[in-house]
């Protein structure tokens, strides 16, 4: 997924980028440069541009079911740590 397409359906800052795509934030920063600094994203970092927005939408759209599962599996593992 480009990078601009990414920004069009998510409000994320460069550190929240950063950790998304697994790179440095001095790397996020070359991409938005101008002249010879400027960067573009890899085919690492729009692979996994795609999945967080794959996992986001995903989020977004599940039913209410899914959500209250999801919550009983984190009350689970808050009682059983070591499981």
């Amino acid at each position: 997924m480009e990078l601009e397409e990414f920004l069009r359906h998510w409000d994320v800052s460069r550190e929240e980028l950063a950790f998304i795509c697994d790179c440095s934030l001095t790397t996020v920063n070359h991409w938005f440069s101008q002249g010879i600094d400027k960067r573009i994203p890899s085919e690492k970092h729009k692979q996994r541009l795609a999945l967080a927005h794959h996992i986001w939408t995903a989020i977004q759209t599940e039913p209410e079911y899914l959500q209250k599962l999801r919550d009983v599996y984190h009350q689970k593992q808050r009682r059983n740590p070591h499981k």
